[in-house]
């Protein structure tokens, strides 16, 4: 699947959308977590177990795979300050965790496979997103054939599966972890730019956001107790991640004040204020009429855009942003804007200035998948189809029958073959877009 600066997965309820989700946040947290046990506590989605696929006679299988290719930044810096540049930016991870029962009879978990290593140029599909003329700003040119050994391989040694680490461009400093029980990723434990390229995939991994809005969250103001200032999930710290911002570029605010104005006309000025007396960040939007009001007040629409402009603005955020439902509490003549929004929050490869920006989004709005067709012509914008389908697969030497999602492209102008029903209907963006209203009731 390729997933450009701008995606949107569309599909129906129950048809498996967060499921792509939920891979990537807890791949995310196994890049971060010092124990891969915390990680798969935090997915709230059922037992531990559950998580692994799961066949029609309850049984579920003992091993879960991830393979990510990503773009990283080309310069690195690690926790004691130390920086360098990497000489490739486009890596391919992957990861096998099997669940198993220990000794003591109890669930138990433990990395059996893990690799790091960069896509050769001549199989690395993707990077034709990029006009050619920009390739070798986003992935540096290099002697083909050149890096030879992976970053992070697993070999067997004498019968047991060993982790082997490699330094980056000079001698020594390898390190090999023999794989028994392993209770946390290599790439969780690698903190110093000796070993930029790991280092590199986790920072871009750790930097994933889910973003979950809440308006009750965002009505907030911040406490200043909090010592938090980037924007949580559901909204949090929304006032003082702008007064950061405000603090680091004045112009900034103004910026969002013009966007915000571009797209909901009533409001004409945002203003984030430093409550001294109650110890807190509050924000306030000006109208028309002069009169200010405050975020505790303001529409879940407006504040979800406010939001959003605020992101495009914020330095601080980098990387992948997965937005679950946006059209959530947004009128649909606002969700032109909306999407409007997400594409600005997302990368323009001809502008080599511009932050690596991502956003995948899901939804089963056919308002939003409409909207699409403004970018029809755009490589940078994607759309692809979530089902829920049955697949037979062999497990412990029997057939057995699972429900998997599966994601497919929709073409924007042309049409794609998919499976409903054992019956194969021809969709086109305009079909998508019918198939989601008739089964939502819109």
């Amino acid at each position: 699947m390729i997933l450009t600066p701008l995606t949107i997965i569309a599909g129906t309820n129950a048809a498996g959308k967060s499921n792509l989700f939920d891979a990537l946040r807890l791949l995310s947290r196994l890049a971060e977590v010092d124990k891969i046990h915390t990680a798969f506590r935090e997915e709230q989605r059922g037992e531990m177990h559950e998580l692994f696929t799961q066949y029609d006679d309850d049984k579920c299988a003992n091993e879960m795979e991830f393979v990510v290719e990503m773009l990283v930044n080309k310069n690195i810096t690690d926790a004691w300050g130390a920086s360098d540049t990497l000489k490739y930016t486009r890596l391919h991870y992957e990861l096998k965790i099997r669940h198993f029962i220990n000794e003591s009879g109890l669930e138990d978990l433990e990395v059996i496979y893990e690799s790091l290593n960069t896509i050769r140029h001549n199989e690395d599909d993707w990077i034709k997103l990029i006009p050619k003329e920009y390739v070798e700003k986003w992935r540096p040119k290099v002697v083909t054939g050149k890096r030879g050994m992976p970053y992070i391989h697993t070999d067997i040694q004498n019968g047991v599966p060993v982790v082997c680490i490699s330094q980056d461009g000079k001698r020594g400093n390898k390190r090999s972890i023999i794989l028994q029980h392993a209770t946390r990723t290599v790439l969780s434990s690698i903190d110093s730019v000796d070993f930029r390229h790991i280092l590199a995939a986790k920072e871009e991994m750790k930097s994933w956001r889910f973003l979950q809005l809440n308006p009750e969250d965002l009505r907030q103001p911040t406490s200043k107790k909090t010592g938090e200032d980037m924007i949580s999930f559901s909204g949090k710290n929304l006032a003082a991640a702008l007064y950061r911002i405000k603090q680091n570029n004045p112009y900034s605010i103004v910026e969002i004040s013009r966007k915000l104005n571009q797209f909901i006309p009533n409001y004409i000025d945002v203003i984030v204020k430093d409550d001294t007396e109650n110890k807190q960040y509050i924000i306030y939007l000006k109208g028309e009429d002069g009169k200010e009001y405050s975020s505790r007040v303001l529409s879940e629409g407006t504040l979800r855009m406010l939001t959003l402009c605020i992101l495009e603005q914020d330095e601080k955020h980098t990387g992948l942003l997965c937005f679950e439902e946006p059209e959530n509490g947004i009128h649909p003549f606002r969700i032109k804007t909306m999407v409007d929004l997400l594409k600005d929050l997302s990368t323009d490869f001809t502008n080599t200035n511009t932050p690596l920006r991502q956003v995948i989004v899901n939804t089963h709005s056919p308002i939003l998948v409409k909207e699409i067709h403004n970018w029809k012509n755009d490589k940078d914008v994607s759309l692809n189809f979530a089902s829920m389908r049955t697949r037979i697969q062999e497990f412990n030497g029997k057939k057995q029958k699972t429900k998997v999602t599966t994601i497919l492209p929709v073409e924007k102008d042309g049409q794609l073959t998919l499976k409903f029903s054992e019956q194969d209907i021809k969709m086109s963006l305009q079909t998508v877009t019918e198939y989601l209203s008739s089964l939502n009731g819109e």
